[in-house]
């Protein structure tokens, strides 16, 4: 079934009456009332006006937005990156119809994809190869547009927002970067005007001016003052100056402000924001990156099976900091024990090989309670002071301080006890590996970074 929509009287051509059932209307309130979902919709047309509002009303619709979109003429720029392209020939059409069938089988039905991130998914599921563009657009507040987000957005939310979201949940990878720009720190505008001012009074009245330097007494004011009759006379001292490097010469100051009389050598830069008018320093902008972006394995994973296993869900209660935190904490230690010898500390790694296999063999409420049961257990050997953190799903890394290389081979007897106690309540053998050293033993050349990489080079 396709549904045209057109103003026009002409129909398609036999050969898609031939392959396809079509129905033809005029407005798009009365389709709506009927409600019947197509194989694909064509708008049909000369009209851009007419072809961008039905095309929005498509993608705004909360069962059909993602359907396949053609159009017989052009559409506005803006518009071309909401379509799926110009109508293709019967049996290209009936072959792209059939692949997005398929894909639309696979697409793990569920009501809570009714969503902003169930939308995203969705409708680039069923276009495999599809890559969200931005548009360039001046009159736009931040000079670029996501036209497709915006129109499947259900709340008007900002799309550099939404996919900064998507982005931090793993959801789209970025695939180039198209322009970075800075922006507004009040309204995230990108109509920006940079105005050089007076860095003692602020003014904007300020200028270029030829000024002279007079060796004698040091004088320094503008050329005018200086010139007598066709020579050169200091206006302070009365020296005439022959020689410029001898007598005097031009002084670096070639800036004056005429509200305060100050000389430099360049301006402050203040920014002023054409949207929201407010002022701040260059410094204080904030930088934007413009990207195309793609869904990710993990977005595909969800459109296939309705879900994700998250595997740190299993150790929320080791309450991890950020990798870059840990990271900042052991060069803090490392470079404390190598200032005072009697202070000491253990680094302590536990790689779990095999885990992301053990997805597709357990139940996931099972391997859950797996990794609860041991997150638990190593739970109840920290201490206050000890930090721990996650650099990849399987990687876990523990700081101890004031431990030294016995309380360290104590510690990890204590690990591999709680490891045989997780593996007498599994019925699948679960690969794990430990790595540890104590800060005696680190080299002086290595800072953190180097550290966990080499380390974790070891387990694999």
């Amino acid at each position: 079934m396709l549904i045209v929509f057109s103003q026009e009287d002409t129909d398609l051509t036999s050969e898609y009456k031939n392959m396809f059932e079509i129905s033809y209307f005029s407005d798009f309130s009365v389709w709506e009332k009927e409600r019947i979902i197509p194989s694909a919709f064509i708008i049909k047309g000369k009209d851009k006006h007419y072809i961008s509002s039905t095309l929005e009303k498509v993608r705004k619709g909360s069962e059909f937005f993602a359907s396949l979109c053609f159009i017989t003429g052009s559409a506005f720029p803006y518009d071309d990156f909401m379509l799926d392209g110009q109508l293709p020939q019967p049996a290209d059409l009936r072959e792209k119809i059939n692949q997005f069938d398929n894909l639309l089988k696979s697409f793990k039905k569920d009501e809570t994809y009714i969503t902003h991130q169930g939308r995203f998914i969705k409708y680039f599921w069923l276009r495999p190869d599809f890559i969200l563009q931005p548009y360039h657009d001046w009159q736009h507040a931040r000079f670029y547009r996501y036209p497709l987000l915006e129109a499947l957005s259900l709340d008007q939310s900002d799309s550099f927002e939404w996919l900064r979201n998507l982005a931090n949940s793993k959801i789209i990878d970025p695939i180039m970067l198209i322009d970075r720009q800075r922006e507004c720190t009040y309204c995230r505008s990108s109509h920006l005007s940079f105005i050089d001012v007076c860095p003692n009074c602020l003014s904007i009245d300020i200028g270029t001016q030829a000024s002279l330097h007079c060796f004698t007494c040091g004088c320094v004011d503008v050329q005018e003052k200086f010139l007598h009759s066709g020579t050169l006379i200091c206006p302070k001292c009365h020296t005439q100056l022959r020689h410029i490097g001898s007598d005097y010469d031009r002084p670096i100051e070639n800036y004056r402000c005429h509200s305060c009389s100050q000389s430099f050598v360049e301006g402050n830069v203040q920014v002023r924001c054409a949207m929201c008018e407010k002022e701040m320093e260059s410094s204080e902008l904030i930088q934007n990156e413009i990207r195309n972006w793609r869904l990710s394995d993990k977005g595909r994973t969800i459109a296939f099976r309705g879900e994700v296993f998250d595997l740190s869900s299993g150790f929320n209660q080791l309450d991890f900091i950020p990798r870059e935190l840990f990271i900042h904490d052991l060069d803090w230690m490392m470079v404390t024990s190598r200032r005072y010898p009697n202070v000491n500390f253990s680094l302590f790694g536990i790689y779990f090989a095999n885990l992301p296999d053990l997805i597709e063999l357990f139940n996931h409420a099972r391997l859950l309670q797996m990794l609860e049961f041991f997150a638990q257990q190593l739970r109840s050997l920290l201490r206050t002071p000890d930090l721990s953190t996650r650099t990849a799903e399987n990687m876990l890394w523990l700081l101890l301080p004031n431990t030294d290389e016995q309380g360290l081979t104590g510690f990890h007897k204590r690990i591999e006890n709680s490891m045989k106690l997780l593996l007498e309540e599994s019925e699948h053998t679960l690969d794990f590996r430990f790595v540890s050293v104590p800060s005696h033993k680190l080299s002086s050349k290595e800072n953190a970074e180097l550290l966990l990489a080499r380390l974790y080079g070891e387990l694999l």
